[in-house]
């Protein structure tokens, strides 16, 4: 159980300092005048927020995709924090790398491959529509 949250720690504290630095600027260019202006119109908070700041600020929502395919790349944490105990993906495909050679590594680097282009591009579609 402690592995498992020093794991969760380590990449929340290598990931969120990313996340957060990729939004801020997404964050601040939202003038809040918007949502006020919806409330002026009719629309409760939790209206003027779904409808006017959510569509606004999701082009910041890439910071959060960032992290995550950041935290694929983790392997410091995965290995020094959990004491080589606990198994995490980078974790695993390196002890596959170094330990043995299977088709398994071959397999999963094309999976996360296939996911992080997918999810990149999901990204610049949304960019794009927005």
């Amino acid at each position: 159980m402690h592995n498992e949250l020093g794991v969760m720690i380590g990449m929340i504290h290598a990931m969120v300092p990313l996340a957060i630095l990729t939004m801020l600027p997404v964050m601040t260019g939202i003038d809040r005048r918007l949502t006020q202006a919806s409330g002026t119109l009719g629309a409760t908070p939790a209206k003027g927020f779904w409808l006017v700041y959510f569509p606004l600020s999701l082009p910041g929502a890439a910071a959060f995709l960032f992290a995550f395919i950041t935290s694929f790349d983790e392997l410091t944490v995965a290995i020094f924090v959990s004491g080589g105990i606990k198994t995490t993906l980078p974790k695993q495909m390196w002890d596959d790398m170094i330990l043995q050679l299977n088709p398994t590594l071959a397999a999963v680097s094309v999976v996360v491959f296939i996911v992080v282009t997918t999810l990149l591009l999901a990204a610049e579609k949304l960019r794009r529509s927005s």
